[in-house]
């Protein structure tokens, strides 16, 4: 990905059917990829004192997204509270980042607003399924 001037990444949250719709963009932004690998390192039976080798199996993937800035305000919002206030807490969303592409899938929703006088919104989102990515044109 080059060098880009800072640019909003933006999220958009299923309607509960196959649309999208674009909620937030988040100014300040962190998004992880976690690859992690699942030990399998066992010794030899028939030199347990040898040496032993590191083994790895695919393990736990997940994709994680934090960050704060601009709401959309209107129905989106009131379904991104409503979803984070419900039992699960998760639903299916996209976060596009300019210049690499597209993450979508079920995510796990944490919604913050602080201030005193302006309110400010932060998001976390979890993966809680498979991930899908869409390398942008």
């Amino acid at each position: 990905m080059a060098k880009q001037k800072g640019r909003a990444m933006l999220l958009k949250i299923s309607d509960g059917a196959a649309a999208f719709s674009s909620f937030a963009g988040l100014t300040s932004k962190s998004l992880e990829i976690n690859n992690e690998r699942i030990d399998v390192t066992t010794p030899d039976p028939v030199t347990p004192e040898g040496e032993m080798w590191r083994e790895t199996l695919d393990g736990v993937k997940s994709v994680s997204v934090s960050g704060d800035g601009q709401l959309v305000e209107g129905a989106n919002e009131a379904r991104l509270v409503t979803i984070a206030m419900s039992a699960a807490a998760e639903d299916d969303f996209e976060v596009i980042v300019p210049g690499l592409g597209t993450f979508a899938g079920r995510f796990a929703v944490n919604v913050g607003y602080t201030g005193a006088e302006d309110m400010t919104f932060s998001i976390t989102l979890e993966s809680s399924g498979k991930i899908t990515f869409t390398a942008a044109a």
